[in-house]
């Protein structure tokens, strides 16, 4: 089902742990890229997908979000904050957004990551929005299965990326997700669109060994109940960074500099 959505969660909440001692002092989402924190980036990319409602979860360390963006109105979007210091694990924060949503499908983007996009045509966050589907899509990254950083979380299997700068995109669905002898492999990239059916396959995840609740398990859930996973993958000249350590920071910093 295709739906116009113009709301997006943001989850802004982790502690930062791997950048300490600097992120005790500042979040590292507001750290700063090109001059601009890296949580701005995010702030214009989503007004770039024609979203106009955003709802930042946080912790009740990071003051200095709301205080630096305020209402949205700056933007010409309008902001709402959530302190969340009880959830762990990147489900919590969508769980947390659930009254929010209003029953609307929405992005979950989280806020320590930059995409760097291409320079013609539509940027990867507004293809995820208008041409995936408003139950659930997610922005990927390929990769070579033998060379996939272990942070990452992989969906399935993908062709080769191609050189041309038309979108391509899979669709995962009636299966468990599985890349088992695949040469080239789907990688979330930290932009979801999501609906309502997330919600209640949260609530049915029992939380990892590590105590935290995974977006992911939600999501194969979903799949295996016989729905689908669009996803849409970043072109070969797009680039994602997830800024929360020090080594992809400096990167960001160096490729993004003005």
């Amino acid at each position: 089902m295709t739906r116009t959505i113009t709301r997006a969660v943001v989850a802004a909440g982790g502690a930062g742990t791997k950048m300490a001692p600097i992120t005790r002092i500042i979040p590292k989402e507001m750290l700063p890229v090109a001059r601009t924190p890296i949580l701005e980036h995010l702030v214009h990319e989503l007004r770039a997908a024609d979203i106009t409602d955003v709802l930042f979860v946080i912790s009740s360390r990071k003051g200095q979000i709301p205080a630096y963006f305020g209402s949205g109105a700056a933007y010409g979007m309008n902001f709402s904050y959530r302190v969340q210091d009880d959830g762990t694990g990147p489900g919590a924060p969508a769980l947390a957004a659930e009254a929010w949503t209003q029953e609307q499908p929405f992005v979950l983007a989280f806020g320590d990551n930059l995409i760097r996009a291409s320079t013609e045509g539509q940027t990867p966050l507004q293809r995820l929005v208008h041409g995936g589907t408003a139950d659930c899509s997610v922005l990927t990254r390929l990769f070579p299965a033998g060379s996939v950083p272990p942070h990452e979380t992989i969906l399935g299997p993908a062709a080769p990326p191609r050189t041309d700068p038309g979108p391509y995109d899979v669709a995962f669905g009636r299966e468990p997700l599985d890349h088992t002898g695949a040469r080239w492999v789907h990688a979330c990239a930290a932009r979801w669109v999501l609906g309502t059916f997330v919600f209640e396959a949260l609530r049915a995840c029992p939380p990892r060994p590590n105590g935290e609740l995974y977006l992911i398990d939600a999501v194969r859930r979903w799949i295996c109940a016989g729905n689908e996973l669009r996803a849409v993958p970043l072109l070969p000249a797009e680039l994602r960074f997830n800024c929360d350590n020090w080594e992809t920071y400096h990167d960001a910093v160096a490729v993004l500099r003005a």
